[in-house]
């Protein structure tokens, strides 16, 4: 039994791709949730100097709960390795990537048992 599709808001899927769309060096931040159990709705990005950790725990000090991390790397592979998840293990990672015929998307991964997972990831209205 395949897990259930991670589910994204349009208006924050769209968000996500324009920041890698218009970005002109790599980034990282955080997409979150008001709550454990809520599907994410903003998205964070790291400021110059901060690491995603310190982000995280701001994020969970503000009563949000951290949902994934969101990584964009122009010319790296967007596939993270298991030793992608060595900071913050239990987070989501996303990223942008060019699918075929140059169209950009969103994808998404989890580690489980030492493995990581692509998950199906889908946009709603």
């Amino acid at each position: 039994m395949s897990p259930t599709p991670l589910t994204l808001p349009r208006r924050l899927a769209i968000r996500l791709l324009h920041e890698a769309q218009t970005a002109t060096e790599p980034f990282a931040g955080l997409v979150v949730a008001a709550a454990a159990d809520a599907e994410p709705d903003r998205w964070r990005p790291a400021p110059a100097g901060t690491t995603v950790p310190a982000l995280a725990a701001e994020i969970t000090a503000a009563g949000l709960v951290p949902w994934a991390l969101y990584r964009f790397e122009p010319g790296l592979p967007t596939a993270p390795v298991a030793a992608d998840f060595a900071v913050l293990p239990a987070l989501r990672r996303l990223s942008a990537s060019l699918a075929t015929k140059g169209v950009l998307q969103l994808r998404a991964w989890e580690l489980v048992d030492g493995q990581v997972v692509e998950r199906v990831l889908q946009v709603r209205d």
